[in-house]
């Protein structure tokens, strides 16, 4: 008969054990996020909108046109997402080469600012383990059992290098008839144990802000 008995389980190694976790296991991605919305501007009326190439001011780190391109074919897809519309400006010049913003409700620009790759080394640091084993324990009737029970051990992990990589991407959204900026959002997003893995990021941020502008257009 097996018998678990939580009364010999230390309390006190079970909360080192979890404050160690905490600080060996940092969160494995970050954000940092600016957002500004003209709560004035009436989203539920826009119908078309026009959305440009997303301009790519850091390009320090992409040695490859490939890269681009499938930036901008993600782009474009999640551009298409909220409710309306989409032209884009080749379209918009031929039909008022003049103003190619007419005929359009918003307009939409953006601005990769950061893509980068990086590393850093992690320190090597002890943290503390359960484990869990049986022992034979006599009851007060004589008898002998066999019981569960809880340690803790120390647990070395040796140092090693982390890759991460970053993207910043700035997005503008202005009233197509008066000019006038009604959105902005500005955010740098690094996740840790990536290597090379700016695309994905890249798609993340985009589809969450076309998400956020679609949710407010189709409050109408």
């Amino acid at each position: 008969m097996v018998k678990v008995n939580p009364k010999k389980v230390v309390q006190s190694w079970r909360w080192l054990f979890i404050l160690c976790l905490l600080v060996a296991y940092p969160l494995a991605a970050s954000a940092e996020k600016i957002n500004w919305v003209d709560e004035h501007y009436d989203f539920t009326r826009v119908q078309k909108a026009l959305v440009y190439d997303v301009v790519v001011v850091d390009k320090s780190e992409i040695d490859n046109d490939l890269v681009e391109a499938v930036m901008l074919e993600e782009y474009l897809k999640t551009a298409a997402r909220p409710p309306y519309k989409m032209v884009r400006p080749d379209k918009s010049t031929m039909i008022s080469p003049g103003n190619p913003t007419e005929g359009a409700d918003i307009y939409v620009m953006a601005e990769m600012l950061q893509w980068h790759n990086d590393s850093y080394v992690k320190e090597a640091y002890t943290s503390w383990e359960t484990r869990t084993s049986t022992r034979k324990v006599k009851w007060s009737d004589g008898t002998w059992h066999e019981e569960k029970y809880e340690y803790t051990v120390p647990v070395h992990h040796p140092a090693q290098t982390i890759p991460t990589s970053t993207v910043r991407i700035r997005f503008d959204v202005y009233d197509a008839k008066t000019g006038k900026k009604v959105m902005s959002r500005d955010e740098l997003r690094k996740r840790d144990n990536s290597d090379h893995g700016q695309q994905g990021i890249f798609g993340r941020i985009s589809k969450k802000f076309f998400d956020d502008l679609g949710d407010k257009i189709k409050n109408r």
